[in-house]
């Protein structure tokens, strides 16, 4: 038996394989470019170690892409195979429970394996990370907040990946509407490490929530010189950066951040994907004139009217289809929602719920039925927050009723 760099048990044939296990894990913390390479390199030292098929799976599942559905339940496939030839610890079986859940859409049981997880192994970062990661997108601050709060007694600076929880606390903190305890956690995790762009990211929030717009400009203006070699979240810093400057009506400053950082590279990504369109309505709504900036994002999105693998990138899916005046794949994904809202996995029930009323008062209000799209979204409004994302993220729909309010008769 091998031990990660937390004193976690590993299954593994070589030491090798579990120093590129815990360099993937670190790269992963740190939203690093080199976590598909270390990944690879663990599984070419130890192609039957369970927790890199597990990690090959659970990234697989966080891409939220239909065509990597398979490829997940490979993984998952993998797994069992090298649990029966070399054997494995409980926490590894857990795991391996959490992706066999997840792969059949079923969040809640995901979450409940990697809770599981942590009541015997608080220092298990991969299973705080997911968890945290499905809270925030299941609309459950408390949760998200509640998860880190247990495990953090068991941590301290001697143990690699502190500062990284703390960022984790600082963002549950601050969604669950403790700025002043959130601002506090996420500064301490980035004074630990100044690369930490969650915990930048949690007290970018901060200073949304309490408008301080000034301070979140300097914040984002100064850390950036820290994120070299990091994977596309920095494009989502560089929206908040964006939001800022759209509070304080600088509109050529944030189209000129639009072009040239969170949308200079036109990737198929679902947060990228949901940064350009968010920030493309929030201008327009203001006036500004966005050229033709929708037709990208319409062509991408006419690709992801089903699969429906994550709800809250839909609902921006179908916006930038509304946008482009794409009629005929607006009713494709409506019609693939309103079948999707038959099933009962987890992120069918968030469509069942509010997904498809929220989807037909989008369409509703770009065709100029503002009456329609404010009598959908009213008594619905409570139950946005079920698509998850953040309150600056969902604060769009809330724009998209006012704005339907405004806009009727």
């Amino acid at each position: 038996m091998f031990y990660d760099q937390r004193g976690l048990p590993l299954t593994a044939a070589n030491e090798q394989a579990v120093l590129s296990y815990d360099a993937t894990i670190n790269a992963y913390l740190g939203f690093q470019l080199t976590t598909g390479t270390h990944l690879k390199e663990g599984l070419a030292a130890d192609d039957n170690m369970p927790m890199l098929h597990i990690l090959r799976g659970y990234f697989m599942k966080l891409f939220a892409v239909p065509a990597l559905e398979d490829k997940a339940r490979q993984c998952h496939e993998a797994t069992s195979h090298a649990i029966s030839a070399c054997g494995s610890h409980k926490r590894e079986q857990l795991h391996h429970q959490a992706l066999g859940r997840w792969c059949d859409g079923d969040w809640q049981g995901a979450n409940a394996a990697w809770e599981q997880i942590l009541l015997d192994h608080p220092t298990d970062v991969l299973a705080i990370r997911l968890a945290h990661f499905t809270h925030f997108y299941s609309g459950d601050a408390r949760r998200m907040r509640d998860s880190a709060a247990r495990v953090l007694p068991h941590w301290n600076t001697s143990i690699p990946g502190y500062g990284y929880i703390k960022g984790l606390y600082a963002f549950g903190l601050e969604e669950s509407g403790d700025y002043q305890a959130a601002e506090r956690w996420g500064r301490e995790a980035v004074d630990d490490n100044p690369s930490d762009i969650w915990a930048t990211h949690a007290v970018t929030h901060v200073f949304e929530m309490q408008e301080r717009h000034d301070e979140g400009m300097a914040w984002i203006d100064e850390l950036s010189k820290q994120w070299t070699g990091m994977n596309n979240f920095t494009f989502h810093v560089w929206w908040h950066r964006a939001l800022f400057s759209l509070e304080k009506e600088r509109y050529d400053e944030v189209l000129t951040l639009y072009d040239t950082q969170f949308r200079a590279t036109q990737t198929e990504e679902y947060l990228d994907m949901t940064n350009a369109i968010a920030m493309l309505w929030r201008l327009e709504s203001r006036g500004v004139n966005v050229g033709d900036r929708w037709e990208e994002l319409a062509d991408l999105s006419e690709q992801r009217t089903q699969g429906h693998l994550l709800y809250f990138a839909d609902a921006h899916f179908i916006m930038a289809l509304a946008r482009a005046g794409r009629t005929e794949a607006i009713q494709e994904m409506l019609a693939s929602l309103r079948q999707a809202a038959q099933r009962d996995d987890t992120q069918c029930q968030v469509i069942a719920r509010i997904g498809l009323t929220l989807a037909e008062a989008i369409v509703s209000f770009h065709e100029g039925r503002f009456d329609a799209a404010f009598e959908r979204l009213l008594p619905a409004r409570y139950d946005v927050i079920a698509i998850g994302g953040s309150h600056a993220q969902r604060d769009l729909f809330a724009q998209v009723l006012t704005e339907a309010a405004l806009q009727g008769k």
